[in-house]
């Protein structure tokens, strides 16, 4: 029985792709490095902390240069935030399920590669704070990025449950490559930021079209 279900946060419980890739192309293109690029592109870094993120959007730009993308990128994002100009729903079921899940005695922890603020504005702004306590958030400011393992180690330990009652749903391979090297399964959602070729080379444990089949995973 799976008692610790980890969500990601963009692209999982929250529908924020386009405003995730409209502020990325917004930075990119501030800086006029002379490469167009597509959505696909730009969303397939979805899920990465942001200085891996860079480095894969511009890998053949230097340190220096991706450090000032970081710092444009998070000016602009907190700009739109504030002006209430990203449209960032979440998805259909996310608190039905968060509900069923929190009455059946499950813990439940996010593992994203979002800021901590950032995280914590998302939660706020969807109500979501009753169903993941501070000590199971686990975000870019406490541990390397995805795929590496570290986020869901921690979380393991810190809710003392063993690797195989534990879950890992996301919606990038990124998600699910972290998944495997901590040894715990894996969902991919099928309505995220990578389709469901680039997932299945991932190789998942599960798959879900819709959130609540989650919560038959866990029986």
């Amino acid at each position: 029985m799976i008692r610790l279900v980890i969500f990601d946060c963009d692209g999982t419980l929250v529908d924020s792709q386009a405003g995730i890739v409209s502020v990325l192309r917004q930075t990119l293109d501030d800086f006029r490095l002379g490469q167009s690029w597509s959505d696909r592109q730009l969303a397939h870094v979805v899920g990465l902390s942001l200085p891996e993120a860079m480095a894969a959007l511009c890998p053949e730009q230097p340190a220096d240069i991706h450090h000032q993308l970081i710092l444009r990128y998070k000016a602009l994002y907190q700009l739109a935030a504030d002006r209430a100009t990203l449209h960032t729903p979440l998805f259909p079921g996310v608190t039905d399920l968060l509900t069923t899940l929190q009455q059946s005695g499950r813990q439940m922890a996010i593992a994203t590669g979002k800021s901590r603020r950032g995280l914590e504005r998302t939660l706020r702004q969807h109500q979501l704070d009753p169903f993941f306590p501070p000590r199971m958030r686990m975000t870019a400011d406490d541990a390397p990025s995805k795929p590496h393992p570290a986020m869901i180690l921690q979380l393991l330990q810190v809710s003392c449950v063993p690797p195989d009652q534990a879950l890992m749903v996301g919606d990038t391979t990124f998600d699910i490559l972290m998944g495997h090297a901590a040894g715990v399964s894996t969902c991919a959602v099928t309505f995220g930021c990578h389709s469901k070729d680039q997932l299945a080379t991932a190789q998942p444990h599960h798959w879900v079209d819709q959130l609540h089949q989650i919560s038959l995973l866990c029986e």
